[in-house]
């Protein structure tokens, strides 16, 4: 497959390629249950799998169907190492908090390899070690400062010089048994558990508001049905439901970049590595349908504010081609995940005047580990049992005055995008726009999303963004239009992909 061929074609995960055996119906009547678990990646399907093996009645619904947005094009990467993040929690909460991150992390990583060995889950799994690497002596001297905070934390890990498979730096921080796997077959895994146990999942069944009252809440999904339920959690990515929380000013959203390179089947591929730079490249190994591949990730940036996500993923692909000798591209894609004011997940009760609504969100792109404790402990908060881990990554911490120089900076950007897109004009013109190519235009006077389909036909859209009036950017790679202040996407029918914008685009002229 030619590198042009990978961009003709719609994008598609090395995981998703395999069909996934998993149709559910759509929501079409009233439903009730204990809890319902809104979001069916990592997150919401270890958290519905966890309490059905409690026998409490559960309802797992998605927007679209299980594992399609960011868990199924996750790198799959199950480790404690996320990048230099001991040292940061250090300087900000101490070595105790840190040592809880720590420790959440190994306790993810345990549930879901004994998980695996126990059931003989068939998921490609394979246990390797991981490192973060320097480019440069500046680089090398921050993971030594992590490495510090490893030693402070008796977390075990290794400096070393000599890295792997001829790659430039100058050393690196090496920690042993970690894994990989492959993501869907694991998750596709949980899912059959989950209708042996007769939980009821609903997919195209897209959550919109709720309505609370004393005893119970509703969600009310797109379609004008709603589920009643004592308990909900929002496993959504970005909650789809504030209820004051202001998330919209303590997450950021981050748009991420892989790429499948097939590779002979020679040398050793037990490794999980990622630079350690502002803009890092991110390697694996995955072995799947007998076949090897590389995967190289990274290249991320905030949702919207890339020049050309087609250029970010050349990167990756002349990263492959530069330190491994592979040229073809069998798969690229690209995810989604939004980071909190200060590293640490967002876990736990919505607000404080919302106990019965909990929510996970704020991965940092380290969902595997994150999503998987977050199932863990919602189903401990559920279940009426506290844990030394409650106050740590529960949402309503008090991290907005801890992180107040961040604050000021993410919502400047905001405020940035916001005004950029309402001043600049386009300099795309309509008859530029060729037959599957989109861009920002002038029509009738007004800023226009156009695309037009391998069929000629064009679509217009308002490039307003339904979520709180920020202007929208063409992404270039997934025909999509995102936007640069909250990370809300749609296809070019103005239909929402994901982040918290609820409503479609109108259509031009509308």
């Amino acid at each position: 497959m030619s590198n042009e061929s990978v961009f003709e074609k719609e994008k598609l995960s090395l995981w998703l390629n395999d069909d996934i055996p998993h149709d559910f119906p759509t929501l079409g009547k009233e439903e009730s249950c204990g809890i319902c678990v809104v979001g069916a990646g990592i997150t919401g399907i270890t958290t519905a799998y966890l309490l059905s093996q409690l026998d409490l009645d559960v309802i797992l619904i998605d927007s679209h169907s299980p594992m399609r947005l960011t868990s199924g094009n996750t790198t799959a990467k199950f480790t404690f190492q996320h990048g230099l993040v001991y040292s940061k929690i250090i300087k900000k909460y101490g070595q105790e908090a840190a040592r809880l991150y720590y420790e959440a992390q190994v306790q993810a990583m345990n549930f879901v390899s004994g998980l695996v060995k126990d059931m003989d889950i068939p998921c490609d799994y394979k246990k390797t070690y991981a490192m973060i690497y320097a480019e440069n002596d500046k680089q090398f001297e921050e993971i030594r400062e992590e490495h510090e905070a490893y030693r402070k934390l008796e977390i075990p890990g290794e400096l070393v010089r000599d890295l792997p498979y001829g790659l430039t730096g100058v050393g690196g921080l090496m920690v042993e048994d970690q894994f990989d796997l492959h993501p869907v077959k694991y998750l596709s895994f949980l899912l059959e558990k989950l209708k042996e146990r007769k939980v009821r999942i609903y997919q195209d069944t897209r959550a919109v508001d709720i309505r609370e009252s004393d005893e119970s809440s509703l969600i009310v999904t797109e379609g004008g049905h709603t589920i009643r339920c004592t308990k909900a959690v929002i496993a959504t990515g970005y909650p789809f439901f504030d209820g004051n929380g202001f998330y919209f000013t303590r997450l950021a959203p981050y748009r991420s970049y892989l790429v499948a390179m097939p590779r002979p089947a020679e040398g050793n591929t037990d490794a999980m590595l990622i630079t350690h730079s502002s803009s890092p490249y991110s390697i694996r190994f995955a072995k799947t349908n007998d076949i090897e591949y590389l995967l190289v990730g990274g290249r991320g940036h905030k949702v919207g504010q890339e020049t050309s996500a087609k250029d970010s993923y050349q990167n990756l692909i002349d990263f492959g081609r530069n330190n491994f000798g592979v040229d073809d591209v069998a798969f690229r894609w690209s995810a989604q995940d939004y980071e909190s004011l200060d590293s640490i997940p967002y876990i736990g009760a919505l607000t404080s005047k919302h106990p019965d609504l909990l929510v996970a969100t704020g991965f940092r792109k380290w969902g595997m580990t994150n999503g998987t404790f977050a199932a863990q402990l919602l189903t401990q908060t559920i279940t009426g049992k506290t844990t030394r881990y409650d106050d740590l990554f529960k949402p309503s911490r008090g991290e907005v005055k801890d992180s107040l120089g961040k604050v000021m900076k993410e919502n400047l950007n905001v405020a940035k995008e916001m005004f950029k897109g309402k001043l600049l004009s386009s300099k795309t013109k309509l008859e530029d726009i060729g037959n599957d190519e989109g861009g920002i235009i002038r029509h009738h006077g007004k800023r226009t999303g156009a695309y037009r389909d391998m069929n000629g036909k064009l679509f217009l859209v308002d490039t307003t963004c339904t979520h709180m009036g920020c202007e929208l950017e063409y992404n270039n790679a997934e025909r999509s239009f995102d936007c640069p202040c909250h990370g809300s996407r749609f296809t070019h029918e103005g239909k929402v992909i994901e982040g918290p914008a609820l409503e479609e685009l109108k259509k031009a002229g509308e």
